[in-house]
Formats: C-alpha cells, structure tokens, sequence
C-alpha cells in the first residue's frame, strides 16, 4: 500500500486522529462506567453484555486510530496498513455495538433492568444517544484519514469539504430521525425526589 499524504493535509491526519482517539476513549471511560454500574441480575445479561463488549471496543479502536493517523502522517505504508485493517476490525465491532446497545437497552429486559437501577439505565439512555448521534463523525474521521493519506495521493482523488459535511449531516439527520421514531429518544422516567432541601438549602 502506498501512502504519500502531502505536507498540507498532515494535520489533518493529525488532527482528525487525536479527535477519534478522544471520542473513542471518552465513550470507553462512559460504558465502561455503565458495565461496573449494571446490577448483576439475570434480567441485566443482554445489558451487562453490550456496554461491556461497547467499552472495551472503544478501548481497543482509541488506540488503533492514533495508528492508522501516524502511519498516513509518517507516509509508512506498513504501519498505516497494519493499523487501517487493525481499525476496521475494531470498526466493525463498534458499528455492531451501536445496534446491540438500544436492542439491549430498550428490549422489555432491558427496561426491566434499567428499572433495577433506574439512574444507570438513564445514564445509559443519554450516553447511547450521543453514541449514535456521533457515530458518523467516528466514520467521517476514518475515511478522512484514508482519504488524505492513500486515496488522495494514489488517486488523485478530490472531495469537497462541503460535500463532505453536507453528506455527513445528512446521515446524522436519517439517525436522529429514526432514534425519535423508535421513541429512544424519549425522556426516562422520573426518579423520585428526596422531599426535604439537599444541604439544606435545595
């Protein structure tokens, strides 16, 4: 495989790298949280299973795209193949973790579970949202990175940023949409208050 990014787009190598790396140990950091927080009942197994596999997919591809970014930045066509190929089998796993979650979540057992400890379930809820609303920008990085560091020079390929963008908003919108529709959007039920002020003064 031939990599030869030109010197302008090597920050955006960089760049769009350093971004998927946050994003992805940010969400290891949050369904790893998740993982410890699922009560141990047989109705939590689907639960218990999702957010585990989610967060230590997320450890593993956080680190697979600083790879896949320093081989494009580098022009190392071994380092920037072994992590792309390394990354996408990661990628796979998250993209199968974004529909495993709500199935999990949002199954009657999953319910059922939230309701055990309703603050994890939503928790649960809220992060799996930003999860699916976000995970566009996660593929947006890794073609950009393919895009800057092999497809471009080997190509000569050319991609409008606003096409980009326009493509991508797109997407996220038909996300959205679809996450209203399944009502996984829809607020998580109350939680009791305690009657007396918090500290006194709340």
């Amino acid at each position: 495989m031939v990599v030869a990014s030109l010197p302008e787009d090597k920050p955006k190598i960089a760049f769009h790298a350093c971004m998927m790396a946050i994003q992805n140990f940010g969400f290891f950091t949050m369904y790893f949280d998740i993982w410890g927080a699922t009560p141990a009942a047989a109705t939590c197994a689907e639960t218990r299973f999702a957010v585990g596999f989610m967060a230590m997919t997320c450890f593993y591809v956080a680190f697979m795209c600083v790879g896949m970014g320093f081989g494009g930045y580098t022009d190392d066509g071994f380092v920037f193949a072994v992590y792309w190929f390394g990354h996408l089998l990661g990628g796979g796993a998250y993209t199968i973790c974004t529909f495993l979650v709500p199935l999990a979540r949002f199954s009657p057992e999953g319910a059922a579970c939230a309701a055990l400890n309703p603050i994890g379930g939503s928790r649960l809820q809220v992060v799996y949202v930003a999860h699916a609303a976000l995970y566009f920008v996660y593929v947006g990085g890794m073609l950009s990175i393919t895009y800057f560091s092999y497809l471009k020079p080997t190509f000569k390929a050319s991609v409008s940023g606003s096409a980009a963008l326009s493509a991508l908003v797109l997407i996220t919108a038909v996300v959205v949409g679809v996450l209203v529709d399944k009502d996984y959007l829809a607020a998580a039920p109350a939680l009791e208050v305690p009657k007396k002020k918090l500290f006194g003064l709340l």
